[in-house]
């Protein structure tokens, strides 16, 4: 009897190897292109939030900047858009910037001088910091800082008359039965506020410009008075010698409340100061964009900002020079018409897990670097730009 042969077989050896090398190349790239995916995403992610980070300090640099001088020195009868600090007198040099009565040592944990003119000490609308700040990357070098002053146009301390003591440390201020023709009040606030107010009231730290000139800062809590004659409020605020700033000096010569001891003193209007720098927090570790308000404490804007660096556009001479960084010779701060953003560099909150090389346990993070201008008010009180009809009429 003959066997029919099966009809049915199996798969080779070399089939199989084949089919199990076409699986393992299926697999495999299968596994490079979600591995892909979750690298696209991630970069995608960390772009993001570095976008944001990059929004939300810019807007703050933005705001503050935009704001430098206003109400304030340029439009305080001050042409020079400056105010000569104490020197003279065995006087301390003033530094900046401080919280209330602890310290100034923000800075790359020193405290900074105030911009000289003639060996005298300037508080300006806007005051350069090139290289003053921290180093990050020994490559890029020392980071920059930049200070702001402006008025604070809410609290109404213009409409109060104040009187020093003898010994120009303790100022009364009360308020007027009819209140002065100069005193203007905040939008939408309907009667002075009290200058002890816990919000809008002041507080220690805070620097008072009194006319064009003299400034002070107060050192103590403000306390509150009997008023005399139709006065219908009274307070008391301390400008006690010792603050960390340096700038209650009544012996000296010059920049000081010395004038108005035991007399009255011009209006007066609360300045907001503000102070952009980098630092690196213990907390975090992690080098970071501060912002530090007159007498407060300071506060992180962003993250890993890695690099700060300004210049500065300065109108002289009939003449505007763009980005200049230190100012020219011969100019001051008070020149200064428009404020630009060089470097503000970012790097993501952590690197990436998928390029791994033999000097990193992980790859290289995602970085972001900012360039803006920022028109600030134009310090000059001048017109840079060119005049196109000479001859007027001009239509």
């Amino acid at each position: 009897m003959r066997r029919t042969p099966n009809s049915s077989s199996g798969f080779s050896l070399i089939e199989l190897l084949i089919s199990a090398f076409i699986g393992a190349m299926l697999i495999a790239a299968a596994a490079k292109l979600y591995s892909k995916g979750l690298q696209i995403s991630w970069t995608t992610s960390q772009r993001a939030e570095l976008q944001q980070d990059f929004r939300a300090a810019s807007n703050l640099l933005q705001r503050d900047i935009s704001m430098a001088g206003a109400g304030a020195l340029g439009q305080q009868g001050i042409a020079t858009d400056s105010i000569g600090l104490p020197q003279g007198g065995g006087a301390t040099a003033p530094v900046y910037p401080c919280t209330g009565m602890s310290t100034c040592a923000y800075i790359n944990g020193a405290a900074v001088p105030y911009p000289t003119n003639a060996a005298v000490p300037y508080l300006y609308s806007i005051v350069p910091g090139p290289n003053q700040g921290i180093t990050v990357t020994a490559a890029q070098g020392p980071t920059d800082i930049i200070t702001v002053n402006y008025a604070d146009i809410t609290l109404s301390l213009n409409c109060y008359n104040g009187t020093l003591n003898a010994a120009g440390t303790l100022a009364t201020f009360q308020l007027p039965a009819v209140q002065l023709s100069t005193c203007i009040l905040p939008q939408g606030v309907a009667a002075p506020q009290a200058l002890n107010a816990p919000i809008i009231g002041l507080q220690v730290g805070d620097m008072i410009l009194f006319g064009n000139a003299a400034v002070a800062v107060v050192t103590g809590a403000v306390a509150t008075c009997a008023p005399t004659g139709t006065n219908t409020a009274c307070y008391t605020v301390p400008f006690s010698v010792g603050d960390p700033g340096h700038i209650n000096q009544p012996t000296a010569t010059s920049g000081s409340l010395k004038p108005y001891e035991s007399a009255s003193l011009p209006s007066g209007v609360r300045l907001i100061s503000v102070t952009y720098y980098l630092a690196i927090p213990p907390q975090t570790g992690l080098p970071t964009l501060m912002r530090i308000q007159s007498g407060q404490l300071p506060a992180p804007v962003a993250e890993n900002v890695v690099y700060l660096k300004f210049c500065y556009d300065v109108y002289s001479a009939g003449v505007v020079t763009t980005c200049q960084s230190p100012l020219p010779a011969g100019t001051t701060p008070a020149n200064i018409t428009k404020v630009n953003i060089v470097h503000m560099s970012m790097r993501s909150q952590g690197r990436d897990t998928w390029s791994r090389s033999a000097a990193a346990t992980y790859g290289g993070y995602e970085g972001l670097d900012l360039q803006t201008s920022i028109a600030a008010r134009n310090l000059t009180m001048l017109q840079e730009y060119p005049i196109q009809c000479p001859t007027p009429p001009c239509l």
